[in-house]
């Protein structure tokens, strides 16, 4: 396991009236690569196991978006405006070409960005996501990400449920990883950004008539899309449908896992983005 230091205190940069939390860390030279986080999380929910072996080859930012975590403002409602608001802390910093990472609605933003902006995007990693209009997860897992109250317990529960598998071993590696996890973790994100974004994830959601997810050829950037094997937050028939249409996708499907599949495997996936961004073979 690597030691790498991942830092604790964020940075603050002012951009278009929002003072945008972040932290940079890793090596000066290379592409960044940047992490857009899953649904409800702050910068602080990514697994250190994972950052340490990309930073150790690589520019490395995490961020909070507008109103999540230390970032001010108030998070909007959809995943064009979540899109436009990275686009903005992005160039803020005074890049011009970045990697990016979009992890669940993360990945949904990532998708936006390469739209949005084509040439800010070199490469793109999208991890447990789905295309707009894609499979739907199933009635419980809305019903859950919808709860109100219950105890810590409860949270605990209700996020192995979402993000791993029920085998004991990918539910020993998803609690180790939630370890790793909350011995960083001081920010939450608020009810206000729990709200916008089921909003958000709702209308990306929505069915679109015989689009046939043709727009998905649009974006040309080489891409790599993971997954478990069994994802019940973006079902993993979404990786294969993104990694068909899009023209420069490969996929990878990690076993006895499922939506977290990045924190089961934290060396691993790190390892395999490490060779996707370095590799010249597409």
């Amino acid at each position: 396991m690597t030691t790498f230091h991942i830092p604790t205190q964020s940075n603050f940069i002012e951009a278009e009236g929002t003072r945008y939390a972040y932290r940079t860390f890793g090596r000066e030279e290379g592409v960044p690569l940047v992490l857009f986080v899953h649904f409800r999380g702050t910068m602080e929910n990514w697994d250190p196991a994972l950052l340490a072996p990309l930073a150790e080859v690589r520019p490395v930012i995490v961020f909070d978006n507008k109103g999540i975590g230390e970032t001010d403002g108030e998070t909007p409602t959809t995943i064009t405006e979540m899109a436009q608001d990275a686009v903005t802390f992005i160039r803020a910093l005074g890049l011009e070409q970045v990697d990016v990472l979009g992890f669940s609605i993360g990945g949904m933003v990532a998708q936006e960005v390469a739209l949005q902006e084509k040439t800010l995007i070199r490469k793109m990693v999208l991890a447990g996501t789905a295309p707009e209009a894609g499979v739907n997860p199933s009635q419980e897992v809305f019903e859950r990400m919808n709860r109100h109250g219950g105890t810590e317990q409860d949270g605990i529960n209700d996020f192995m449920f979402f993000f791993y598998g029920d085998t004991e071993t990918s539910r020993a590696a998803g609690m180790a990883s939630l370890k790793r996890i909350f011995a960083q973790k001081r920010f939450d994100s608020s009810d206000q950004v729990k709200e916008a974004q089921l909003q958000a994830i709702a209308k990306w959601a929505q069915p679109k008539p015989k689009t046939h997810y043709e727009w998905l050829r649009t974006i040309e950037h080489p891409v790599l899309v993971t997954n478990g094997v069994k994802d019940v937050m973006a079902p993993t028939e979404n990786s294969y449908l993104l990694t068909e249409k899009i023209p420069n996708a490969q996929l990878i499907v990690y076993p006895d896992a499922g939506h977290g599949h990045l924190f089961q495997f934290p060396e691993l996936f790190a390892a395999h983005v490490n060779l996707f961004l370095d590799s010249d073979a597409i």
